[in-house]
Parts: structure tokens; sequence; C-alpha cells
């Protein structure tokens, strides 16, 4: 799957992983999703990436992946390519 259709996919099939519990306005958020952090999350290994963390559900992951990472939008913009 491109990059680019992985990032919509993730954008429109994201899990309703919504927290029941109020959030401090001033918490950070993280992810194509822009929520606070929660769950397992991953680090794109592109130090310049704009987003640099990602809930798991979000970019379509169920484990942590081995080697280096790279979110959707990174490969997409050709910064790099995940490990097979």
């Amino acid at each position: 799957m491109p990059a680019t259709a992985a990032l919509a996919l993730a954008l429109t099939n994201n899990p309703s992983e919504v927290l029941d519990m109020p959030v401090d306005p001033n918490e950070p958020t993280y992810c194509v999703c822009k929520q606070v952090s929660y769950g397992e999350m991953v680090a794109c290994d592109n130090p310049d990436c704009h987003v640099e963390w990602f809930h798991f559900g979000c970019v379509g992951l169920t484990v942590k992946p081995k080697g280096q990472w790279f979110c959707p939008q990174c490969i997409a913009d050709g910064k790099t390519r995940n490990d097979d």
C-alpha cells in the first residue's frame, strides 16, 4: 500500500480509543489524530518529523516495529523508508 494511502486509511479508520476522562488542555498532543498520549505509541525515526509520536492504531500497528520505523507522511515525502 502506498504511504499516502496508508496515511489516508489511518486517518479514516482510526479506532475509537476515546478517553473518557478530563484532559488537561495544556497537555501536549501527538499523532495524526492530534490527541494526548495514551496506549502504545511509536516514534518516527526521522529526526525532522513534524509529528514524531503516533498511536499504534492510528498508523495500523499492532506490535512494536523491529528496527527503525518511519511514519506514513515521512515515507510519502521521500524522507526514508521502513526496514522490511
